[in-house]
């Protein structure tokens, strides 16, 4: 019903508009709407960085207004060059021509321009319906199932009445988006509406070292900010929260977005694997794996017992156990863990044994480990460098199928992928 509406509006008013500026002025306007209707999209971006270089940080904002502008910029210039011609035509016929001849030309310019306004009216819901398609395709992604915005329930609404009159599939063939619009809203979509995707995110490689940024970490931790999406609030709550602005200005995180293959993202969310980074096998989360250090000690050391090394397995669990090494395709290192690096393993075992730490209950949770050393990694042929802060370097090897061995502390210790 609202498409109808807004057909038969623009039937008239452009069709009064045609017969009151006459066919010249209208038939250039014409011609500019439909180089505008096809130009919109491929200027869009262009528009956009404009937009952000002047202040405009909202994201919504920025993408709402980046066709209607390049459609409009267009229309002006067409507009301009048709009351130049409209001058100079107009301009004979009333100072040269005889009065009947400027009479006659009058009446069929006037009765032309109606026509060419009627053709023009198509032309703009052409344009409205394409703008309608791709603001309702993102907008539906974002429908959350409590309340909604009534700005998005209006697009929403005139989206699903576009596919009830069959416009969408005109506006569709006309003005095409980039494949990366698609999949934006895709992803959005598929985050705001999965929660269990939503903890996966920061697993992508790509994020990982993002994860580890101060300013983002403190939004993210925000006790109001962290719980909108995961409840499917409102988006226009989300957008207004004073906290948005900080996360989407985040100098990292438009870096990030800036090397985002959307497709592959895509694909970890769909399946946890990312086939981009797949190709190095050092990027990554890895657990301290005890069990495997335990016994690369024993190997290392013929001499040690079975009670040294049940002893070792002892003092790791207590420990290091909450050990993790994360490697970023940046090529940044990130160990976490709630101690220190042990002394060496032989030193420790001679040792009275005191537990500094409690092992999580069965079946509870802890929050992550906190940061406990940055670094850095560098591939070198088939070799690999570790480098840590108060942890000196130390070459990294692939002892075995999805585990690595380096030195930490002056100990040979080995870490196992998390999937």
């Amino acid at each position: 019903m609202t498409i109808w509406a807004l057909a038969i509006c623009l039937f008239v008013i452009v069709g009064a508009l045609g017969r009151q500026v006459g066919a010249i002025r209208m038939s250039i306007s014409c011609a500019g709407a439909v180089l505008a209707l096809f130009l919109s999209g491929p200027l869009s971006p262009h528009v956009r960085s404009v937009l952000g270089t002047v202040g405009v940080k909202d994201p919504v904002l920025t993408w709402a207004l980046a066709a209607p502008l390049v459609f409009l910029a267009i229309m002006l210039v067409f507009n301009s060059i048709a009351v130049a011609v409209y001058l100079k035509i107009s301009g004979y016929y009333k100072h040269r021509a005889p009065d009947d001849v400027r009479m006659r030309w009058e009446r069929l310019d006037g009765n032309l321009g109606l026509c060419v306004g009627l053709v023009a009216a198509v032309v703009y819901l052409i344009a409205s319906s394409a703008y309608i398609y791709h603001a309702g395709y993102f907008t539906r992604q974002l429908e959350s199932p409590n309340e909604n915005p009534v700005w998005l329930k209006i697009v929403n609404k005139l989206r699903e009445d576009l596919a009830g009159t069959g416009f969408d599939r005109a506006a569709a063939g006309v003005a095409s988006v980039s494949p990366k619009f698609t999949q934006t809203a895709d992803l959005l979509g598929l985050l705001y509406h999965n929660r269990e995707l939503q903890t996966r995110l920061p697993d992508y490689p790509l994020f990982m070292s993002l994860a580890e940024n101060g300013e983002v970490q403190s939004v993210l931790t925000n006790e109001t900010f962290a719980v909108l999406l995961p409840a499917q609030t409102n988006i226009s709550l989300i957008l207004k929260h004073p906290s948005t602005p900080t996360l989407y200005g985040n100098a990292d995180l438009q870096r990030v977005l800036q090397e985002l293959d959307h497709a592959d993202l895509l694909n970890f969310l769909k399946t946890g694997r990312s086939e981009k980074y797949a190709q190095e096998p050092l990027i990554g989360r890895w657990q301290l794996d005890i069990a495997a250090t335990a016994r690369q000690y024993g190997k290392s050391n013929p001499k040690a017992t079975v009670t040294d090394l049940n002893r070792l397995r002892g003092v790791l669990r207590y420990r290091v156990a909450d050990y993790q090494l994360i490697t970023t395709p940046d090529e940044k290192a990130y160990l976490k863990g709630a101690n220190k690096p042990l002394a060496g393993f032989a030193q420790v075992l001679t040792q009275l044994f005191r537990p500094t730490t409690q092992p999580p209950p069965v079946g509870g949770t802890n929050p992550p480990p906190p940061t406990l050393m940055t670094g850095t990694w560098k591939k070198e042929g088939d070799k690999y460098q570790l480098t840590l802060d108060q942890g000196g370097s130390a070459e990294i090897s692939f002892v075995e199928k999805g585990k690595l061995a380096t030195t930490l502390g002056g100990n040979s210790i080995v870490f196992e992928r998390l999937d």
